[in-house]
């Protein structure tokens, strides 16, 4: 219940947060579609509209009893008057007032006749696109319904109609079109064009199921965050982004994750990390490399092995040679020592895959694979193992049971809540321990600190020390709050 409510939400937070960023759009559709409207209207035929008002009178009678009778009478007769207006004894006289340029059939369907409720008052309406000629309708209908009521009405006694029929207001030309209602049309279409923007709105966020925020992870499972890695633009230069720009943001939130993994060691040993996906394509080889760079700026010894042996990317990355590798010390071909390169000037050693073998998943639950597992686990401070997209194959369920711990990197773009879900529920079957998430990917916000611009322009390895000590003491802080506040909610689902 507690997870449907945060699921709502989260939806209700990301739906205020698309509108306050996407506001123009819907002002936009507005726009467009009240624009679109109006000129649709203006293609239209407009149509004039003529009103010829008659009212009707019982003769007989002299007393107020009579004449009250007379007006009950008169008034029950409306109907009846209303539907002889179009009929064809009226309309055949209409049709030779105007010299027969209008047929009995046309005016059927352009005359209209109205009776307001409990008056002895009908009105005779004409519509058409000639103004002139919805007036002349209007009036010659009005005038041969006079004639005909005095000859259909009953008589009296002296042989006259006891009906009198009389135009008390002729129709006149019209000075604007009936329709269509250029400004009405507008205004109801940009209203269904606001409508449209905001359903379309309300429907991305409702069947868009991917991890877009740290809400949207917090609402669907209580793994620690161990932190977000900025959505990067590299273009031609493929580097990880704390070799191309290691004083920028997107290089702090590597410190701020190597300062929860930290944390989350405090808990738990881990020497040997596993780094892994739901789905291809999340980033988590580049995940890796960055969380290894930065390892090395504070360890003495980091390794970093690829064991993603179906797409291996890291020696491309890293512009190193990656015929020799993994799979070569796996099966004899050279020593761990041999096989591993040193990364420029730091110490960061890396072991590339080396020549993609018929079958990663036998090689890597091999025995000589746990024998180099636990090789480096003595030889070096800290190991990063990138590894395969676990709802892929089953390489990355293989190294997870080797490793100490294992990190899942989730694109905030492209992964799905469904898959984390799945990578999550396979890491606990197979006994893998799990550090946490980091989600990926995620768009930086407007409002960067010019303090990273002028610091990246000037670096100073001075201030450089001090700012990431200041953000890992600051996370690690935020983390332990974090963790307390996740521990004592599952305590009591538990009570």
């Amino acid at each position: 219940m507690a997870v449907m409510t945060n699921a709502g939400a989260t939806r209700s937070a990301r739906m205020i947060a698309a509108l306050r960023k996407r506001w123009y759009i819907i002002v936009a559709a507005g726009i467009i579609a009240g624009m679109g409207t109006y000129a649709l209207s203006t293609l239209i035929t407009p149509i004039y509209h003529s009103t010829a008002s008659m009212f009707f009178s019982l003769r007989a009678g002299d007393s107020g009893s009579d004449i009250n009778q007379g007006s009950t009478y008169t008034q029950n007769q409306m109907l009846s008057f209303a539907q002889l207006a179009t009929s064809a004894v009226v309309l055949d006289r209409v049709v030779n007032d105007l010299d027969d340029t209008v047929s009995e059939r046309e005016l059927r369907r352009l005359v209209t006749v109205t009776t307001p409720q409990n008056t002895v008052i009908l009105d005779v309406g004409a519509d058409t696109a000639d103004r002139d000629l919805s007036a002349k309708i209007a009036n010659s209908v009005a005038e041969n319904l006079t004639k005909v009521v005095a000859e259909v009405a009953p008589v009296d006694s002296a042989g006259k109609s006891t009906v009198a029929a009389r135009v008390i207001e002729p129709a006149v030309r019209a000075e604007f079109q009936s329709s269509p209602n250029k400004q009405r049309n507008a205004l109801l279409g940009a209203l269904l064009g606001v409508a449209l923007a905001f359903l379309g709105f309300f429907l991305s966020i409702v069947f868009d199921t991917r991890v877009r925020s740290v809400a949207a992870l917090r609402s669907m499972t209580n793994r620690p965050l161990l932190g977000i890695a900025e959505r990067t633009s590299h273009k031609d230069d493929a580097r990880p982004v704390t070799v191309r720009s290691p004083n920028g943001s997107a290089a702090e939130r590597f410190r701020q994750i190597r300062a929860g993994l930290r944390f989350a060691a405090a808990s738990h040993e881990m020497s040997i990390v596993a780094v892994t996906s739901s789905v291809p394509g999340e980033g988590k080889t580049m995940t890796a490399l960055n969380l290894a760079l930065v390892m090395a700026e504070s360890k003495d010894r980091i390794l970093l092995i690829d064991a993603d042996l179906r797409r291996p990317r890291v020696a491309d990355y890293l512009g190193l040679e990656g015929t020799v590798g993994l799979t070569t010390v796996l099966v004899g071909g050279v020593t761990v020592e041999d096989a591993v390169q040193r990364f420029g000037h730091t110490t960061l050693d890396v072991l590339a895959a080396g020549e993609v073998p018929p079958n990663p998943a036998e090689l890597l639950a091999s025995g000589p694979m746990r024998e180099l597992i636990d090789q480096t686990r003595g030889e070096y401070d800290f190991v990063v193992v990138d590894t395969a997209p676990l709802l892929s194959v089953a390489d990355a369920s293989v190294i997870a049971q080797q490793a100490d711990s294992t990190v899942v990197v989730a694109d905030s773009s492209k992964v799905h809540q469904a898959q984390l879900m799945q990578t999550l529920d396979l890491l606990d079957s197979s006994g893998a321990h799990v550090s946490g998430v980091i989600l990926n990917r995620v768009k930086p916000s407007s409002r960067r600190d010019s303090y990273y611009r002028e610091y990246h322009q000037e670096p100073s390895k001075t201030k450089t020390g001090i700012h990431h000590r200041v953000w890992d003491k600051l996370w690690e802080r935020i983390h332990l709050a974090w963790s307390i506040s996740a521990e004592r909610e599952r305590a009591e689902r538990l009570d």
